[in-house]
């Protein structure tokens, strides 16, 4: 049967890379049509949310998102050559090429000793992309001694922080920056920004850097009145001309999407403590989803539960990360009883190359991600037996993998992807395929193919938005926008697997790193929470206290999980959450106040109307690891525009007291309730 299966894949992977992989990306919703203005000193290009406008200079003169300035001044070159100050004269822009989903903006500055000309790239998201070359004036030789990159960021616009890659196990790359600032080595990505908002500046490789301290490249210095992100991309002598490639993303990147509460996704598998995963001893499709080979039982609960969106995990397929499965009867009849149910089905792809696959006698040293030392990175195990091994989608398997995934789609029916750290651009040395590149010393060094990935995840959100269907993208420690952009959700988390946040969760993940990873609404994509259960230390319980405060749910996986997580959902839709204003805790002037300290709430609200009454929503967190707390919540019916009778538990219709708009809640530790007052 295996060789048939082998015959049948080779002829399902046999294209080579289509025409398209080339071509100009194209225009699609939410996002709206590229706008250019332009005169004698500046062009000014606008996408969804924002816009950016270069004025006689090669960089950013303006960055608005949010409907406001992001940028304290113009992003900025400076320096030393010859031991004197740079010192730029003259500067301009004008429009090389522009349509509906992009524009080129080519650009110049120079002084009395150099030149810069830029490439200046806007997609319909929002990344900007700059190719930089700085060169000689005339015939001089000048001596460049000193080169930053600097981008000043309105202090009052980047309290949050986030830099990729971090590290498992820690939220350390994420969360409110130090009155001290940071100190990083080269990065690939750092987001700069607040809660509903921000500047990523990102780029795959720091080649032709010169930085003096390699762990001093890149520097996040709060002032009085901005934060300057500095780049220290030449500190010693370097021969001219020298090009960089880097590129900014403001954020969020699209609209938020005000029906994501009602997406309801489940994740089929039995994963997390207490459960159990049996390697079966023949090959039974999903046998994670189903491990009593019963599954219409199970959709019929999980229908019975609210389910919308059911997520098949890596088993649906015999091998990894392969977009074709056997038998094709069973997996077509699983997707065909789930759409009858009224779920849409996504399934797995990820970040791996399987030895079962018939290409990787062909390919697999020209696709893998490999280290500075030509070493593969292995990955999963799985049955049937497999060891597979990170794959780089900078190589031609990005368009091998989304070729077949479209014709897997028609196969089988489904309706959009689950993307399991697909999004993420690992640090590869494979020069087979392009990345990586050698250092002065003859080093290999890594180079991060954020690009490269870009235009796979781009292409999927365009065949995935054909379909109706959504993209949801698991990672964990990098929220790199220009990648994070074409999903349209993101479930992070499993960096603390090990047990990381038993106990205290605070501790590992304080509130400030949620809000600046693990929230969504400073990217302009919804985040849902990974829990991976240990019990009494750690449950959903816990993880709902701090996820929800957020108006982020913990994605439930498996039955018990999901009977936990509906009637959450079914009191969010009663209410029509996505119809109402959300007020969260850490708001300057909050609707909601509460005692003690350890007590947070955040709500959503809908004011008086002629048809009704207003209305408010809580959640009520008792943020304590170990004691319980009775939350004395004050309510500011006013601003509310609103004159609650009532309040109940939403979840078990407990009645609460509220008198005099002061409402009690009793709490155990580390518990959320979720209160309607009415």
């Amino acid at each position: 049967m295996w060789i048939m299966v082998a015959a049948f894949l080779t002829m399902f992977f046999a294209a080579s890379v289509p025409a398209s992989a080339s071509e100009p990306a194209k225009l699609i919703a939410p996002w709206t049509p590229v706008t250019v203005k332009s005169d004698a000193t500046s062009v000014e290009v606008g996408v969804w949310g924002r816009s950016h406008k270069l004025a006689n200079a090669a960089l950013p003169a303006s960055i608005v998102t949010a409907d406001a300035e992001i940028l304290a001044s113009p992003v900025r070159l400076v320096g030393q050559v010859s031991g004197r100050p740079i010192e730029w004269k003259r500067g301009g822009n004008f429009v090389f090429r522009a349509d509906e989903s992009h524009a080129v903006i080519s650009g110049w500055q120079s002084g009395d000793d150099l030149i810069v000309n830029t490439t200046t790239r806007i997609e319909f998201d929002g990344l900007v992309r700059v190719d930089l070359v700085l060169l000689p004036q005339y015939k001089m030789t000048p001596k460049l001694e000193r080169l930053w990159l600097e981008v000043p960021i309105q202090r009052s616009r980047a309290s949050l922080f986030h830099y990729f890659p971090g590290r498992w196990g820690s939220a350390r790359n994420s969360g409110e920056l130090p009155a001290t600032g940071m100190v990083l080595p080269f990065k690939p990505l750092v987001w700069l920004g607040c809660e509903d908002s921000g500047l990523a500046w990102f780029a795959e490789s720091d080649e032709a850097w010169r930085p003096q301290a390699a762990d001093r490249a890149v520097e996040v210095l709060p002032q009085d009145q901005e934060v300057l992100l500095r780049l220290r991309l030449i500190e010693s002598e370097v021969r001219l001309p020298v090009t960089f490639t880097f590129g900014f993303q403001a954020t969020p990147v699209k609209p938020w999407p005000k029906d994501f509460h009602e997406w309801r996704i489940w994740h089929v598998p039995q994963l997390g403590v207490g459960s159990t995963l049996p390697v079966p001893k023949e090959w039974w499709l999903c046998h994670r989803a189903f491990p009593d080979r019963k599954p219409l039982p199970t959709l019929d609960r999980a229908a019975a539960l609210g389910v919308k969106t059911a997520v098949f995990h890596e088993d649906w397929t015999p091998i990894q990360n392969y977009p074709m499965t056997t038998p094709e009867s069973e997996f077509r009849q699983i997707v065909g009883a789930c759409h009858e149910r009224g779920m849409k089905v996504l399934v797995y792809h990820g970040y791996e190359l399987s030895p079962l696959a018939p290409e990787w006698a062909e390919l697999s040293d020209e696709v893998l991600v490999k280290n500075s030392q030509g070493q593969v990175t292995p990955g999963w195990y799985r049955h049937p037996e497999q060891r597979d091994f990170k794959v780089c989608y900078n190589s031609v398997w990005a368009d091998r993998l989304a070729d077949g995934i479209e014709q897997a789609q028609k196969r089988y029916g489904f309706d959009g992807l689950y993307l399991d750290g697909t999004i993420e651009p690992w640090g590869c040395c494979n020069e087979r395929h392009g990345c990586g590149y050698r250092a002065a010393d003859g080093s290999l060094r890594p180079t991060y193919p954020i690009f490269g990935v870009r235009r796979l995840i781009e292409r999927l959100y365009g065949m995935v938005h054909r379909w109706g269907g959504i993209i949801s993208a698991h990672q964990s420690t990098c929220c790199a926008t220009p990648t994070l952009a074409f999903a349209h959700d993101y479930w992070d988390g499993e960096q603390f697997a090990s047990g990381e946040l038993s106990g205290d969760p605070l501790k590992n993940l304080p509130l400030d790193a949620f809000r600046a990873e693990f929230m969504g609404r400073n990217f302009g994509v919804p985040c849902e929470f990974l829990a991976y259960e240990r019990p009494p230390q750690w449950t959903y319980d816990h993880a709902l206290a701090f996820s929800m405060l957020h108006d982020v749910r913990v994605r439930p996986c498996g039955l018990a999980a999901l009977e936990k997580m509906s009637p959450i959902w079914d009191a969010m839709t009663r209410f029509e959450v996505g119809e109402a204003e959300w007020h969260p805790y850490w708001e300057a002037s909050p609707l909601a106040t509460s005692q003690p300290e350890s007590v947070k709430v955040s709500l959503y609200a809908r004011p008086d109307t002629q048809a009704e009454r207003g209305r408010a929503l809580l959640v009520v967190s008792n943020l304590s690891a170990d004691q319980p707390a009775t939350a004395e919540v004050t309510l500011d019916f006013a601003r509310m525009r609103a004159e609650p009778k009532a309040a109940r538990d939403a979840l078990s219709g407990e009645t609460l007291t509220l008198a005099g708009g002061r409402l009690t809640v009793p709490l155990k530790p580390l518990r959320m309730r979720l209160v309607r007052v009415d």
